[in-house]
């Protein structure tokens, strides 16, 4: 019995600093990624080859050669009809395209996470979500 709970206790010791032992490996390495970002952000040594030569050639050369790769002389042909093209059925419900009513604005704003990026106005989620009077103007402007 004496031996099986020293048994225990030493496992529950040798876990537990071997749990922190990670750790701390963990948060070194960390700490060394960041700095090595830090000191070469977007690691150019990966991307970014020594230039090796000059290129020697004329502007009218490369207009030329992109032009002729680059360029369609059929363009303003018609196109023809393509063999086997099969053109889709018409839509048998009609596309809803009235403006979204109140619940439905509601439902949105709620489905996003309360630290969502500001829209374009720079007003953040968390205002319409919190103050429904002020969401509710805004629908009514819309």
């Amino acid at each position: 019995m004496l031996i099986s709970s020293t048994w225990q206790l030493l496992k529950a010791r040798q876990s537990t600093l071997s749990r922190a032992e990670s750790a701390r490996k963990k948060r070194s390495q960390q700490r060394k990624n960041q700095e090595r970002f830090l000191i070469d952000p977007f690691a150019r040594q990966l991307f970014q080859q020594p230039k090796s030569g000059i290129l020697v050639v004329s502007r009218e050369d490369i207009e030329a050669h992109l032009k002729k790769s680059y360029s369609d002389t059929n363009r303003e042909l018609p196109l023809e009809e393509t063999a086997g093209l099969i053109w889709p059925a018409a839509p048998g419900i009609k596309f809803n395209n009235k403006p979204p009513n109140l619940q439905e604005v509601v439902a949105v704003v709620n489905k996003a996470r309360a630290k969502s990026a500001p829209g374009p106005n720079g007003v953040p989620y968390l205002l319409y979500k919190r103050c429904l009077n002020g969401l509710k103007r805004l629908h009514k402007i819309l």
